[in-house]
């Protein structure tokens, strides 16, 4: 693969690779040096490339891995949705800012009730936008498998967020 086509197939999703990585290790730098590694490893892997039918899904499932792996060798703990600030203070009031990052850290409250398999499932589909299929091609699960665990996290995190909305506790 020559540089051109690595630019071509690879970097158009480089976004969704830090987006993905920070909302498994929330640290800004972390994301960015496990993109960094991950764009090193497909550039070292390139001569495979062409025999790679997603070439997306199979990034992604490298960007999981070493995200969990870097979490794993620094002990490191989710520390919250500190990011957010910086993601969304564009434009906002600061009544609309508090709500924002009130309502992020209630999802993400809420997604630790989930099991691992439901947090992934709902992270790559409810907050980066994967398909079902693409889901299925990065976990590699199979098509029941997706829908059942996106739909019971989707239940998870509504009971919870019904009960805080209604300030039942």
């Amino acid at each position: 693969m020559s540089t051109e086509q690595f630019k071509k197939d690879i970097l158009p999703f480089q976004d969704k690779l830090y987006r993905y990585a920070l909302s498994i290790v929330f640290d800004m730098e972390l994301a960015k040096d496990i993109v960094q590694e991950v764009l090193l490893k497909v550039w070292a892997k390139r001569a495979e490339l062409e025999t790679i039918d997603n070439k997306e899904a199979w990034c992604i499932r490298i960007t999981r891995n070493l995200s969990y792996d870097k979490l794993k060798l620094s002990h490191r703990k989710n520390v919250g949705l500190e990011f957010a600030e910086n993601e969304w203070d564009g434009g906002l009031t600061p009544s609309n800012l508090t709500e924002n990052k009130d309502l992020m850290a209630a999802i993400y409250d809420s997604m630790k009730d989930l099991s691992a398999q439901q947090r992934e499932i709902f992270r790559l589909r409810d907050l980066l936008g994967y398909s079902n299929k693409e889901i299925k091609e990065i976990l590699g699960l199979n098509d029941s498998q997706v829908k059942v665990n996106l739909f019971r996290a989707r239940q998870k995190i509504k009971l919870k967020l019904g009960k805080l909305i209604n300030y039942e506790g």
